[in-house]
């Protein structure tokens, strides 16, 4: 095989979802009762199109300029890597191009599976697709690479539970391979992790995998008989669990969180199977909406502390100052719209929201273009007095905490 030939997935082109996916499995091993949800989120939606454009290696119009650009910086890594591992340049050093490189072997988008054993709802422990690797010539060393495009940071790569699956299902492809390197890249935090694996750690490894599993398997046959018992209610996993508004564990705590801070709506005697009976809607109702009081109020204090100087920012938050904008003139803002698209653009994009009137415009610009088509938009809509901004306020943002300061290295 040349080096640069590439084993594209061999599955059928409807894809395989494992019910214990590589990508759950972080998640599961912090409650059991975990369940992903489907997600129509704009960074969800984005960054499945920005993984597809770097398999395809095509540039996407759908993709802003800094998610293009997160595209190409992924990529540009990829490439770095494989000439490394091919010989051609050494680690910040110019390229040497021997007369012969090596061969490599690369895998894009491939199903792989830790083990061949055959359970009720999956075959295999867990399975899933690896976005890309690279294989040395004699098959005993090997990089794999996971993009991220999301901005909330992953857990680090020595204890990522879906590098690790992956790892595992590699070295269950290839018998020969003695190490395997991953390598987790967030380009929009400037956040990359890495981790070596050996063939020694097989054993160890898929014991930690085998565990969550199982205890995912048994928690799920618990919860059809309503037995939420092995819940472990946890942040960050409950707040993309598909469960958090049946879960009793989670009721629990925010029945807690209720009866303190608003003993006269919510009695201290209140339990989760109180909350979750039907002759009781109207106590979960009330239960929900004082905790969004409370959590608002909360926010509202830190926030105030934080700038009032008498508190820093929270790790893994910053604060950040937004201003709402509000439609003044529609006849105006239309016909500044019109400037950029059509009719029809502009009347389904509107019928969305200002937002979407905005990523039309983005989505319609050249490559490189697209900030500032929007951000003379924007200019032009406050000249003209179309939009007029509200009253700024402030908030703290999650972000993240990580810095990358490695040099790239073998």
């Amino acid at each position: 095989m040349s080096e640069s030939a590439v084993l594209p997935n061999t599955e059928s082109a409807e894809r395989v979802h494992h019910p214990y996916s590589p990508s759950s499995l972080q998640s599961l091993e912090a409650c059991p009762c975990y369940a992903s949800r489907s997600s129509d989120h704009v960074r969800t939606i984005i960054g499945t199109i920005a993984h597809k454009s770097t398999e395809t290696r095509t540039d996407d119009n759908r993709l802003d300029d800094d998610d293009a650009a997160a595209v190409a910086e992924c990529m540009d890594f990829y490439e770095r890597r494989k000439q490394i591992m091919a010989g051609q340049v050494q680690p910040l050093t110019p390229a040497v191009h021997p007369a012969k490189p090596p061969q490599l072997t690369e895998l894009l988008e491939t199903y792989l599976e830790i083990d061949d054993c055959i359970f009720e709802d999956a075959r295999s422990t867990t399975a899933g697709y690896v976005d890309r690797v690279i294989i040395n010539h004699d098959k005993s060393y090997a990089e794999l690479f996971d993009w991220k495009f999301g901005f909330w940071p992953i857990e680090v790569a020595e204890n990522n539970l879906q590098g690790i699956a992956y790892a595992l299902g590699l070295f269950r492809r290839y018998p020969t391979l003695q190490t395997a390197k991953f390598w987790f890249k967030q380009p929009l935090i400037n956040d990359i992790q890495e981790a070596i694996f050996t063939r020694a750690q097989i054993p160890a490894l898929y014991l930690r995998v085998q565990v969550v599993v199982a205890e995912a398997r048994e928690a799920r046959r618990l919860m059809k008989q309503n037995d939420w018992s092995k819940a472990r209610p946890m942040v960050p996993a409950c707040n993309f669990c598909a469960n958090i508004g049946r879960c009793p564990k989670v009721t629990e705590f925010a029945c807690k969180v209720g009866s303190k801070f608003f003993p006269l709506e919510i009695p201290e005697s209140v339990t989760p199977s109180m909350v979750h009976s039907p002759e009781n809607t109207v106590l979960g109702l009330r239960l929900a909406q004082v905790l969004a009081v409370w959590a608002k109020a909360f926010k509202t204090v830190i926030t105030d502390r934080v700038i009032r100087r008498d508190a820093v920012p929270p790790d893994g938050y910053r604060l950040e100052v937004r201003a709402d904008r509000e439609i003044k003139d529609q006849t105006k803002y239309k016909q500044i719209a019109l400037q950029y698209l059509t009719e029809q653009e502009y009347t389904d994009s509107m019928s969305i929201s200002l937002g979407a009137v905005e990523k039309k415009i983005s989505d319609k610009a050249p490559r490189g273009q697209k900030t500032a088509a929007v951000d003379e938009f924007k200019q032009a809509l406050l000249d003209s007095g179309a939009v007029e901004k509200g009253a700024p306020y402030s908030f703290l943002k999650a972000t993240s905490t990580k810095t990358n300061n490695k040099t790239e290295k073998e």
